[in-house]
């Protein structure tokens, strides 16, 4: 497969050559204008704080993926996780590490629903834009924290080959290959692809093996202009990754310090994903209609050492499949009167399964032994019971399907050229089934009798659960914000808006029922013990934006409110096995401001900084009280800085050379509900300088140049601590063309 993808990215770079439409190298600082299907405005024209990053500034700043992209939002924050397989993004002090997602993601107009796709890579990414804050009225489920929309390159903006070319160390290597052409004035097609690996930044001692990745893809897109009135756009991407993942290493409490990483199990993950959609449009006199249809196929598969030590104690093994389907129909105003209005239907499907076989292994079968040993001692008279088994899978098989359907609307009016009002509603309903299927046989010997005369008897014992659930809830999404228009360069706007993200099922907890059974503690209650609440929000937003000096200066403030409800906790149970909980009340509150400034025609100046302080308000475990502690995980400051400086050389080789400096920071960030242990605040420098010469440029990077030593992940596990350590500093050399 990997060589066919090669040799498909070699025909596109040796394809035929069209006209080059250029663009200029410096970072524009405006927002980018991005106007979805189903808004009548751009999101700048809204009561809505939004950020965003466009093109230049992507490739400027080697925006990625989606970790690089939270780097440059105000109180967006996601941490390196050890895989793909899922994204911790927390947004103003909301957030989770597992499960359903905190914030919606949209790839040209076509949603993804599983967190498990959100960490792909990005390339030919045309321009990132983030709605903070919910986004439930038109976006519906899982927008609890905002919205991110990643639109790729359209070739009607462009035409050309693109290729690019990066080498670092670690064996960093990226290659990304792409071609946009205009067929003619009414159809456009492009082809993209990329192909990137690096040997890894950690090593595990226990085997040797480093924590290295191979990633490739591409992307076929077609934008045609049917008629005068009909318009439609096709898109179908495929990702492939594989990982040598999981690079986390004990951390000492008491000294801050982490040890080497040494687990004896293998840590992988492998994923394909292939992802399409086609939206129609029709332009009207008064009315624009839009259909999106999208569908997305995940397939991975993840092993894991579970106990993350040499001793063998617990390994897993996981295996997901996804089909989604997802349809929305749209109508909205399109004219330029003072009502304007949005009404939509939406639905989707969903079919997860997971196969998560668990397997004790020997120190897992002797941790197993001593409750048995434990019981005998506190009863003389018991049997003295042995297990004998060498290791003891305990399968897990679950299929949960889930559909959903929701109508929502939108209203807008302007009372004046000053003063607008908006005001929405969401009605959305959700099913969620699960078919569970998990068991275990456990071998033992059983001496009935200290007499020797007395045989042992063998007894095999199996224990199974099995059933069917299901769930289902409405929810209703309401909406209000004003707007006010002080001048031509100054607007506020105030909003209130309720959140909402889907509850489910811990497929953790089945292993936990499993072995409270075979310790002969009280039956368990399944659905009580695998389910967990939806999460719901009210978020009060004031804010403004700015442009203090006319095409040079522009600043964006906004201050907010979030009371939350049943927020999604990750925990992990006694058995080492990690699930949701819900904190019954979450509060939080904290400003963001971002400002981008032109100095001069040569350099230009961005920065963006959040604070939040998100805390339980009520949240209790094993008669645990968290009352007033800051929330995991949500850090309480961001902050990012970047300045660009073009140097005009125009001489017969040269004609610019281009200085970037990047600086991120992020923290305190505490690690767990009692606020013990935390990772203090730190800052990353970034930088690059490019030669440039009509199309092709030449870069030399370093990303982490100070080598700040910090870490990005923690979680414990068996009564023990973890860590994943940041990356370490990278320089190298890249190579951009454009032709």
């Amino acid at each position: 497969m990997k060589k066919i993808f090669l040799l498909g990215m070699l025909s596109v770079m040796l394809s035929n050559l069209f006209a080059f439409q250029h663009v200029e190298d410096s970072v524009v600082l405006k927002a980018a204008v991005i106007t979805a299907p189903k808004e009548v405005n751009s999101f700048d024209e809204q009561a809505l704080t939004n950020y965003s990053v466009d093109l230049k500034s992507i490739e400027c700043l080697q925006i990625s993926s989606l970790k690089d992209a939270s780097l440059t939002i105000p109180n967006l924050y996601v941490p390196e996780y050890g895989s793909k397989i899922t994204s911790s993004i927390y947004v103003r002090g909301i957030g989770s590490r597992m499960i359903e997602p905190s914030i919606g993601l949209y790839v040209d107009d076509i949603p993804y629903l599983d967190k498990s796709g959100f960490d792909f890579d990005f390339y030919d990414i045309q321009s990132i834009q983030f709605l903070q804050g919910p986004q439930g009225t038109l976006y519906g489920r899982n927008t609890l924290g905002g919205l991110l929309n990643v639109t790729t390159i359209s070739p009607f903006e462009f035409q050309g080959t693109r290729v690019n070319l990066s080498i670092g160390s670690y064996n960093d290597f990226k290659l990304g290959l792409s071609h946009y052409n205009k067929l003619s004035d009414k159809v456009g097609v492009s082809v993209a692809s990329y192909y990137k690996k690096n040997e890894g930044y950690f090593t595990n001692t226990f085997n040797g093996e480093r924590n290295k990745s191979e990633s490739l893809g591409g992307r076929i897109k077609l934008e045609w202009e049917l008629s005068k009135k009909w318009s439609a756009k096709m898109s179908l991407s495929y990702d492939q990754s594989s990982e040598n993942a999981y690079p986390y290493a004990q951390y000492d409490t008491l000294t801050n310090k982490s040890t080497l990483i040494s687990y004896d199990e293998k840590g992988s993950y492998e994923r394909e994903m292939v992802a399409g959609g086609l939206c129609l449009q029709r332009e009207g006199k008064n009315v624009l209609f839009t259909s999106s249809t999208g569908y997305q196929y995940l397939d991975d598969q993840m092993q894991i050492d579970q106990d993350f030590t040499s001793d063998s104690i617990f390994a897993l093994s996981q295996q997901q499949k996804l089909h989604s389907v997802t349809q929305e129909f749209v109508l909205r105003s399109n004219n330029n009167k003072r009502y304007q209005w949005v009404d939509g239907l939406f639905g989707f499907y969903k079919d997860y399964s997971v196969n998560a076989p668990m397997t004790f292994l020997s120190s897992g079968i002797a941790m197993l032994q001593g409750y048995f040993d434990a019981a005998k001692a506190a009863n003389p008279a018991m049997p003295a019971i042995t297990i004998t088994n060498d290791e003891m899978p305990i399968s897990g098989d679950f299929k949960t399907p889930t559909y959903g359907l929701a109508w929502f609307h939108q209203s807008s009016y302007d009372f004046s050229k000053k003063f607008s009002f908006t005001t929405g509603v969401r009605l959305d309903y959700e099913k969620t089934k699960i078919d569970y299927n998990s068991a275990a046989t456990m071998n033992t010997s059983m001496q009935v009798s200290p007499s020797p005369m007395v045989p042992l008897v063998l007894v095999d014992s199996t224990y199974s659960i099995n059933g069917f659930q299901d769930k289902e809830s409405w929810q209703l999404l309401p909406k209000i914000s004003f707007k006010y228009t002080i001048n031509d360069k100054s607007t506020v706007y105030t909003s209130v808006t309720r959140g909402y993200k889907a509850g489910g099922y811990n497929y953790a907890m089945f292993s936990d029922v499993l072995q409270s059974q075979m310790q002969n503690q009280p039956p368990v209650d399944v659905e009580e013990a695998i389910s967990y609440k939806p999460e719901y929000s009210w978020n009060y937003e004031i804010g403004s934006r700015n442009e203090l000096v006319k095409n040079k200066l522009f600043v964006d403030l906004a201050i907010f409110y979030i009371d939350d409800n049943n927020q999604q906790m990750a925990t992990f149970t006694s058995h080492g096995n990690r699930v949701i909980t819900n904190a019954e009340k979450v509060e939080s509150y904290g400003v963001e401001a971002a400002m981008r400034a032109a100095i001069s025609s040569k350099l230009s100046f961005n920065a963006a900084y959040g604070y939040t302080y998100a805390t339980f308000k009520k949240y209790k475990v094993d008669n645990v009280d968290y009352a007033g502690k800051i929330i995991p995980f949500a850090p309480q400051n961001t902050l990012s800085v970047s300045a660009n400086y073009a140097l005009s050389i125009n001489k017969k080789m040269l004609d610019k050379i281009v200085f970037v400096a990047q600086y991120v920071g992020v923290g305190r960030t505490y690690w767990n509900e009692e606020n013990s242990i935390y990772q203090d605040f730190y800052g990353l420098l970034n930088g690059e300088v490019s030669l440039v010469k009509n199309t092709f440029q030449l870069t030399g990077w370093i990303k982490n140049a100070t080598e700040t030593d910090y870490n990005s992940f923690y979680f414990e596990s068996l009564g023990k601590s973890f860590v994943q350590k940041g990356r370490p500093m990278m320089f190298g050399v890249s190579a951009k063309m454009l032709f």
